[in-house]
């Protein structure tokens, strides 16, 4: 089981509010409605679902008739209609209300689309494909202007300026580009600064900066005006960049790309920000609702995940820190001054135990590496103590005799042990063992010699 400490440090797994089930392939694209109770999305099995957010069913049957995969979605100002955008080179308007097309599909493109997005005001629709944009009136589903062939390549995503009177394209050319609306005449660009093809663009709230995303795996911000990079670009955790959504204040930015963890940023900080909102499988696109509560990620599950945007505003888990090692003991100034071999009283110079692969000389080092040093033993250390009075030793035949203690590994039953040579100048064993706690022996020995042999 995890310590306190363990689970402290352990990044916050934030779930999902929901996941709304019914998709039969990988969820393309998301969108939101303006009233916030609803998104549509679409997918690579050729549909376009609506959703209610607080329960997570489809609010009627899917939306069927694209024969390839739609690639892009939108939703009218007014929450009426929806736009889809398909691989099949077809527009197709459909009425929330009744779930029919309002008109026959739009044919124009030459090849399959790529993206679709209503003006502000909801009178407009513009699409890409071909490597042109045009502009189509969302009522009738004519054509009004167009096509505009702004860049030098394929264009993957363009949206229209907070105003409604640029609209900004990206490409495949690594550049990114601001036209006039009505005419497609360039106003701002090409801006460069990408290493490669350029996925996803976005205006902030204010219209005053462009946000894009590259297979390069970076995020820029660009000035709309001059049209110069702000700042250093931020590095994603994914080497491609599919979709990008920006909240409604302006303040985070979720990106998703080829991983199961969809990535938000702190615009103020550009550092990533909250918890990591991690998928059953790779993100493919993300959308912020209108008033910036939740925050939708289509799933190669097939799945939509549907999060609680308050979330990004916690603190995002920082790596555990090491502790400082402490600082080596030094020794007092007044122990060196007045004792001139105070270093050797240290606890730093105490002589080590013996290292297991060198055998003890002495039953001394031997007791010395398991207990602290008896007086007896700190004379044969060379530790520095008061030398005690010699103790006088009776007349008689007996040699002086050597006390020594050690462990036993196992239990014995209590026995004395006896040369089998006896006389006053035979050596003498006697072990003895007690029972409290662990087993100790006492051993005396009649020379050093022998000591010496029972280590």
């Amino acid at each position: 089981m995890l310590s306190f400490a363990s689970r402290a440090r352990r990044p916050e797994h934030v779930r999902p509010l929901r996941t709304f089930i019914g998709h039969t392939d990988t969820v393309r694209c998301v969108a939101f409605f303006p009233d916030n109770r609803r998104l549509v999305s679409s997918s690579w099995d050729n549909s376009v679902r609506i959703w209610d957010v607080e329960t997570g069913l489809p609010t009627r049957d899917a939306l069927t008739g694209h024969t390839d995969v739609v690639r892009s979605v939108a939703v009218s100002p007014d929450g009426v209609k929806i736009a889809s955008a398909s691989e099949d080179r077809t527009l197709r308007v459909w009425s929330v209300a009744s779930g029919e097309l309002l008109y026959d599909p739009i044919e124009g493109h030459a090849s399959g689309l790529w993206c679709v997005t209503f003006s502000p005001d909801g009178r407009r629709i513009a699409t890409t494909g071909d490597n042109t944009i045009r502009i189509w009136d969302a009522d009738t589903g004519d054509l009004v202007a167009g096509p505009f062939r702004s860049h030098n390549g394929n264009l993957y995503a363009l949206t229209y300026a907070p105003d409604g009177l640029e609209i900004a394209s990206v490409a495949n050319d690594k550049t990114v580009r601001v036209c006039d609306s009505d005419i497609g005449q360039m106003l701002v660009g090409p801006m460069e600064g990408h290493e490669n093809d350029v996925r996803c663009v976005v205006y902030t709230p204010d219209g005053r900066r462009l946000i894009t995303a590259s297979d390069d795996g970076t995020l820029r911000v660009w000035d709309v005006i001059t049209g110069e990079q702000i700042g250093e670009p931020m590095k994603s955790h994914a080497n491609i960049i599919t979709s990008i959504a920006i909240s409604p204040d302006g303040t985070f930015l979720a990106t998703a790309g080829p991983n199961v963890v969809m990535q938000v940023w702190n615009l103020d900080t550009c550092k990533v920000a909250g918890p990591p909102l991690r998928h059953a499988n790779d993100v493919s696109c993300v959308a912020f609702s209108f008033d910036g509560r939740y925050l939708a990620g289509g799933c190669c599950d097939f799945r939509i995940w549907l999060w609680d945007a308050h979330v990004l505003r916690r603190p995002s888990p920082d790596p555990p820190t090491l502790s400082p090692m402490p600082e080596p003991l030094q020794p007092l100034a007044t122990e060196a001054k007045g004792n001139p071999n105070a270093s050797d009283i240290l606890p730093a110079m105490l002589p080590l135990p013996p290292s297991p692969t060198s055998p003890p000389s002495s039953i001394a080092q031997l007791l010395g590496a398991s207990r602290p040093p008896s007086p007896q033993q700190q004379d044969n250390l060379g530790i520095a103590h008061s030398e005690p009075a010699p103790t006088p030793q009776p007349n008689g035949s007996k040699k002086p005799t050597v006390l020594t203690k050690g462990f036993w590994s196992r239990r014995r039953r209590k026995r004395e042990i006896s040369s089998s040579a006896e006389g006053s100048d035979g050596p003498k064993l006697h072990i003895r063992t007690s029972l409290n706690g662990a087993f100790r022996r006492l051993v005396k020995v009649s020379s050093p010699q022998v000591a010496r042999a029972l280590c």
